[in-house]
């Protein structure tokens, strides 16, 4: 097999590690999830004036085939890596990830190509231009502690940092190679974190945490991409809306059960898309948002949702690749 000269050395990489994960991978049964909404109100019960702010900090060129199974080896996917705001009427202001940050550029990955980002295209330089202002962030939510969801934490030093029980401790131990970056977090004074096990089922889903305690914006256990990763289901005035993180990297993730080529709980991640697709076939009106994949928001007319255009990001955006179609190197 040849390979092509602008292929790439970390697809080749790619290519060896997943023939080999490949030859180990095992078929799967669908599992039964339990059709019952649980804890779920027959009313939709909203906050007005409920809003959700979607920033892109930056993109991650990666082999189709690496995003999920079936994809080409000789294609690339470049994905989004969106950071989101929801502004609440009496609660301030909740970020939900935080994307890449200013020093994302110094990565391994990013040497090697794969990272992409832009001056001022992080987090907390958006939200400045945009009006939202800093010291009005009361949580930062943190899906999981990959470099690539952490890149701006230390600029929100007032808030308190919310992540899965276990997920801090993963990423101090896995270090820079494991996909955490160190620097992004260690200023990081308050944390909390939440403790799935002890908590009790919401809608599919088997353990949720009310954040704000009025029922608009709660964390689900969606562990499987990591051992500590979650999801936050906003109860927002046009909708549901669920944040999946990289439970579901692209829409494929979720829409046709597309396996990626490696999670830390293969068989967690499975059953946790299958709780998400059961969900919106019992709630048709929830709107899943990808971890990087940001394609049907940019199609949603919702009064909302505000998608903030970074000028760099939009140039991307509008030739297709980010969150589109694969990429022919």
């Amino acid at each position: 097999m040849s390979v092509p000269r602008r292929f790439g050395c970390f697809s080749v990489i790619c290519l060896a590690f997943g023939l080999l994960v490949s030859g180990c991978e095992r078929a799967r049964p669908v599992p039964r999830i339990d059709p019952e909404l649980r804890s779920w109100s027959e009313s939709y019960r909203v906050v007005d004036g409920l809003r959700i702010h979607v920033f892109q900090t930056g993109a991650i060129t990666l082999p189709e085939a690496v995003v999920f199974r079936g994809g080409s080896w000789f294609a690339r996917r470049r994905m989004d890596v969106p950071a989101f705001v929801i502004e609440h009427p009496s609660a301030g202001l909740i970020v939900f990830d935080t994307g890449l940050g200013p020093q994302s550029d110094a990565l391994w990955l990013a040497k090697l190509g794969m990272v992409r980002t832009w001056p001022a295209a992080d987090l907390a330089s958006q939200m400045k231009k945009a009006g939202l202002g800093i010291d009005r962030v009361r949580y930062v939510v943190v899906s999981h502690m990959h470099f690539d969801h952490t890149g701006d934490l230390g600029a929100f030093p007032n808030a308190s940092i919310v992540t899965a029980r276990g997920e801090q401790q993963e990423a101090v131990r896995s270090g820079e190679f494991g996909f955490y970056r160190a620097a992004d977090w260690n200023g990081a004074a308050r944390w909390i974190e939440i403790d799935y096990a002890a908590g009790s089922p919401l809608g599919t889903f088997s353990s949720h945490h009310d954040l704000l305690g009025d029922g608009s914006v709660i964390l689900v256990d969606l562990r499987g991409h990591t051992g500590g990763s979650q999801g936050l289901l906003i109860r927002a005035p046009g909708g549901p809306v669920l944040l999946a993180g990289d439970a579901a990297w692209v829409h494929e993730s979720w829409s046709y059960a597309a396996r990626p080529i490696w999670a830390d709980d293969m068989d967690a991640w499975w059953e946790q898309i299958w709780r998400i697709k059961k969900l919106v076939d019992r709630v048709p009106a929830l709107m899943v948002i990808p971890g990087h994949d940001l394609s049907r928001v940019r199609r949603t007319e919702r009064d909302d949702i505000e998608i903030h255009r970074f000028e760099a990001a939009q140039r991307v955006a509008l030739d297709g690749t980010i969150g589109g179609p694969s990429v022919k190197p």
